[in-house]
């Protein structure tokens, strides 16, 4: 029996948290996919689990290292869907990000099959992954 939709959500944010990469990516169905709002660097949709590990490298390299990112609520809002209410921020040179974002997480025989993050302001994402 695989695990509930919420603890597989729990489980990726751990790992996300500790900046596991491959703990993160375990979590993933092989064709998962994960979108990100925007029109910078790491926006649209990555589509494997081998895209969905170059958005997240990207997205630290970007950041310098900077970017972290918390989980301030998880809710199940089905058997397969989890809603997420997170906060990102990070720095470098003349810029920073401080915001929060939502996130509807799908997830299927204990894996993660969709992620779409949704940024409270968008401009200032953008700005810092470009």
């Amino acid at each position: 029996m695989s695990d509930d939709a919420l603890t597989v959500a729990r489980r990726a944010w751990d790992y996300w948290v500790a900046e596991d990469l491959e703990g993160f990516l375990s979590c993933w169905a092989p064709d998962g996919v994960w979108t990100m709002q925007g029109h910078s660097k790491i926006s649209g949709s990555s589509r494997g689990v081998d895209a969905i590990a170059k958005t997240a490298q990207l997205a630290f390299e970007l950041s310098g290292g900077t970017l972290k990112a918390r989980p301030l609520e998880l809710v199940a809002a089905s058997d397969d869907s989890v809603l997420g209410y997170f906060h990102m921020d990070g720095s470098r040179p003349g810029i920073t990000l401080d915001q929060d974002g939502i996130q509807r997480m799908v997830i299927r025989d204990g894996k993660l099959v969709s992620l779409h993050n949704f940024w409270a302001d968008i401009d200032q994402v953008d700005a810092f992954f470009d």
